[in-house]
């Protein structure tokens, strides 16, 4: 009684086959990957929206440390890094290096402007950045070194 008892068991569990498993396994593999590159764009992006917005404050507190010490300093873009110093102290502000896959572009006009003490710029123009969403351009307006980013 006990074995036809079992065997009845068995016959009635309901378990699933290897397709059915393969099935579920490929439509989780397919969204985590929908998942996974929606998250790494979202994060690039991010990082590259981070960079642009260092870029500016950092232009700002060069502005406002010539006001406040009187002296002039320095912004200088180099292909891969770009710094802010003191010309009479010689001091390093900043030096900052650019995210991996943001680069100056060569055609770029401004690689090298001066705040005076007064918080004016000595150059203006576009600074132009190849971005994995595209170029993107910084430009600093004459005189107050006032600044827009415009993306393409």
């Amino acid at each position: 009684m006990e074995v036809k008892l079992h065997r009845e068991v068995m016959k009635n569990s309901n378990g699933f086959t290897l397709i059915e498993m393969l099935l579920v396994l490929s439509i989780v593999l397919l969204i985590s990957s929908i998942v996974f590159q929606i998250t790494l764009s979202l994060s690039e992006r991010r990082v590259v929206d981070q960079f642009f917005e260092q870029v500016m404050l950092d232009i700002q507190e060069i502005q406002a440390l010539a006001i406040a010490k009187n002296e002039p300093f320095n912004i200088q873009l180099y292909n891969n890094h770009y710094k802010g110093y003191g010309i009479f102290s010689g001091e390093i502000i900043f030096e900052r290096d650019f995210p991996q896959n943001i680069k100056l572009d060569v055609t770029s006009n401004l690689k090298y402007f001066m705040v005076y003490p007064n918080g004016d710029v000595s150059n203006f123009g576009t600074i132009r950045f190849h971005t994995p969403f595209g170029d993107a351009n910084l430009i600093i307006y004459i005189k107050e070194g006032r600044m827009r980013l415009v993306e393409l």
